[in-house]
């Protein structure tokens, strides 16, 4: 396939957004009971983000304690992700995302990983030390880019990633308003 009708295939009439994530791709499938990690993660992601619009709310204030402990959370959390080198998140790589699939614009992506199954390994949230591990396979490579179409996913999963993608994309289209 070649980068035209990879890009066609992966995001054409399907909702992507550009940007720096942190991922790495494996080779070989996905771990035993990723699929359920994985479902769990994007669902707690996909909660914390609705209690955050929930809390943005000018209508509807948080209470100062429950933003304390948040941010005490949030900081626990984050010292965790320091504390603990086996958790070190994967590098950020600048890509294309849609709920089919990704374009990676890096040469470090090896392109032996390019024959066989290969997993992604993705922190989709920004502070959590945790990843998703979903499988892919290579569709298109040219240069540095290479193309990435999600195998099949369990439907519970491929609903909360259609659903995180959304998030990015609107996040992203919020940060070019501002910007």
């Amino acid at each position: 396939m070649d980068e035209a009708d990879a890009d066609a295939a992966l995001f054409e009439g399907a909702v992507a957004c550009d940007l720096a994530a942190r991922l790495r791709i494996q080779p070989g499938p996905p771990p035993t009971g990723s699929t359920e990690a994985a479902e769990r993660l994007l669902r707690d992601l996909a909660m914390m983000e609705e209690r955050r619009a929930e809390s943005d709310d000018s209508a509807h204030p948080a209470d100062p304690a429950l933003r304390r402990l948040e941010a005490k959370l949030d900081l626990t959390l984050q010292l965790l992700a320091q504390a603990l080198p086996a958790l070190a998140p994967p590098p950020k790589r600048a890509v294309r995302l849609s709920a089919r699939g990704l374009r990676i614009d890096d040469a470090a992506i090896d392109a032996a990983l390019a024959d066989g199954p290969a997993t992604l390994a993705w922190q989709p949230g920004e502070g959590l030390p945790l990843q998703a591990h979903l499988p892919v396979r290579c569709v298109a490579r040219e240069g540095e880019r290479s193309w990435w179409a999600f195998e099949p996913l369990e439907p519970a999963v491929a609903d909360l990633l259609e659903r995180h993608v959304f998030r990015l994309h609107r996040r992203c289209l919020a940060a070019q308003r501002r910007g």
